[in-house]
């Protein structure tokens, strides 16, 4: 009977203990979505803030070099701000010029428009047999007046941003002049919370290197996507190029996003053979810098797997809208510093969510291993 009960004492404590993990682990679900329902309502805000941030990181490196040559602090501080503020000024004017352009371009080409949907029509019902109603559904969205409604949003857009890019001005100024006492504070903190202090310098270092190189080698496919748009005489080539470069930041799926409006144009002003020549093109120059030769010039990888990284662009875009798409990666970094690097009990994730460092070490132990425990084949005696 003794017995009986001394073997119930541990089960009872393993299925409290258990019930305890589950509660929270409910727990932390349901937080997660609380909060991730609260970013979502201030997307508005919470987007711009990390564009800030992430420019202000990506800058930092000029004001220190600045300060290193004997510059005094606040010019480099203002250096940073009129460097930052050029490059706003930039995407803004080019995002204003193409949403012009566009507005202008495709009325040019209604009757290809026109054309091109008679065709999809036939070939949909005749050759595929598709639905009246399934058939009217996909030819309206190459409609004419659908293009035009949506680069008139686009327009409309552009000229509603003045708020939004105020707001981002500022920010990016007073991120800039406090950037002055970060080193001071991390050196502060760092006494009682090191491993907080370790994760968010390296969240940093890794954010500039990916957009820093990102911006480089996005520029490189820009500039080869505009001299063939330019050799083909495709119309807007400005545009898709600057589309192309712009969607260089959003993994995986930003290559399609600016291979289509630019394929379209193609097929619409030079027929098929310029449609297959862009394509080619763009799908070649793709993978062979974004995927080859990128990540090999990438000082420091971010360790983030290709499922997460993918998964990264649809969630953030779901929760932040354009600006989650194109500093998903930022976000996740930002995401696993605070909540896996800043907590050494949480290292064993790591693994999970990219780093795979120790399974490749691991794994060339293995491979080397295997092939030294292999018998040698005996060579027969002459």
């Amino acid at each position: 009977m003794s017995v009986s009960k001394q073997s119930a004492a541990p089960d009872s404590g393993s299925n409290s203990a258990s019930e305890s993990s589950g509660t929270k682990v409910l727990i932390s679900l349901a937080a997660a979505v609380i909060v991730l329902f609260g970013l979502s309502r201030i997307s508005s805000i919470v987007g711009p803030v990390f564009l800030a941030l992430i420019l202000t990181i990506c800058v930092y490196p000029l004001k220190q070099r600045l300060i290193a040559r004997g510059v005094p602090a606040v010019l480099a501080t203002m250096s940073t701000i009129v460097a930052l503020y050029a490059v706003i000024a930039a995407l803004v004017a080019s995002v204003w010029v193409s949403a012009v352009q566009l507005t202008l371009l495709l009325p040019q080409f209604a009757p290809q428009i026109t054309l091109l949907s008679n065709d999809l029509r036939v070939f949909l019902h005749d050759s595929l047999g598709i639905g009246d109603d399934q058939v009217r559904a996909i030819v309206e969205a190459v409609d004419l007046r659908v293009l035009l409604d949506t680069a008139y949003g686009l327009l409309g857009s552009a000229m509603n941003i003045g708020s939004g890019t105020v707001f981002l001005l500022l920010l990016l100024m007073f991120m800039s002049v406090d950037a002055t006492y970060y080193p001071t504070i991390l050196a502060v903190v760092q006494k009682k919370r090191a491993p907080v202090v370790e994760a968010l310098t390296n969240f940093a270092k890794l954010s500039r290197s990916f957009m820093v190189m990102t911006t480089v080698f996005g520029a490189i496919v820009a500039a080869l996507n505009l001299g063939l748009l330019l050799v083909l005489g495709v119309p807007g080539a400005g545009l898709w190029a600057l589309l192309s470069f712009v969607c260089g930041f959003i993994p995986f799926i930003g290559f399609w996003i600016s291979l289509v409006p630019a394929a379209i144009m193609a097929l619409l002003a030079g027929g098929l053979p310029t449609f297959i020549a862009v394509v080619a093109f763009y799908g070649v120059i793709n993978s062979l810098i974004q995927s080859i030769i990128q990540p090999k010039f990438v000082s420091g990888s971010v360790n983030l797997n290709m499922t997460l990284t993918f998964l990264s662009v649809i969630f953030w875009s779901a929760l932040l809208g354009p600006l989650g798409a194109l500093m998903a990666v930022p976000l996740s970094l930002f995401a696993r510093a605070i909540l896996v690097d800043s907590h050494p009990q949480a290292a064993w994730l790591r693994p999970f969510i990219g780093d795979v460092n120790d399974a490749k070490k691991m794994l060339a132990e293995q491979r080397a291993a295997a092939k030294a425990a292999k018998p040698k084949a005996v060579q027969p005696k002459p």
